[in-house]
């Protein structure tokens, strides 16, 4: 078994209280600059490539998953709604095990093939998340 649960170590730093923090506080500043339309980045990679990055879409995605619009944010960027939806499941255990003072999750060291196949697949996402922001810009291209 991969992961497996167990109660705080004491003297433990408290990862899930460490991390619910920073990405609350984080979320809440981004949600905050966007709702007050504030400027956002331009990415430089499509500016000189014409190409978009692979992380192209991620601001537009967040903005739509705050107007309630789940799925103009899915193709904005499929892999950032996944990994936004991800963080907010994370979020809420944390809160839970915090507050509660719930047993953690935690996980047993990997082998080096199970680490070997997480990192293919994080690539092929990425790379797949890649394929169709290029293609979905050429895409909507067309349509203007």
């Amino acid at each position: 078994m991969i992961f497996h649960w167990r109660p705080l170590i004491p003297e433990e730093r408290d990862e899930e209280l460490i991390w619910g923090t920073i990405i609350s506080l984080s979320g809440l500043f981004a949600a905050c600059w966007i709702w007050l339309g504030l400027p956002t980045l331009i990415c430089p990679f499509h500016v000189i490539t014409g190409i978009p990055c692979p992380t192209c879409g991620i601001t537009r995605a967040f903005s739509s998953l705050l107007h309630g619009d789940p799925r103009t944010a899915f193709l904005f960027n499929p892999l950032a709604l996944i990994m936004l939806l991800g963080i907010a499941i994370y979020l809420v255990y944390a809160e839970v095990v915090v507050v509660v003072k719930l047993p953690r999750l935690r996980w047993n060291p990997l082998s080096t093939r199970q680490n070997s196949i997480i990192r293919a697949s994080v690539i092929l996402l990425v790379v797949m998340n890649w394929i169709y922001l290029i293609y979905h810009e050429r895409f909507i291209a067309v349509l203007r």
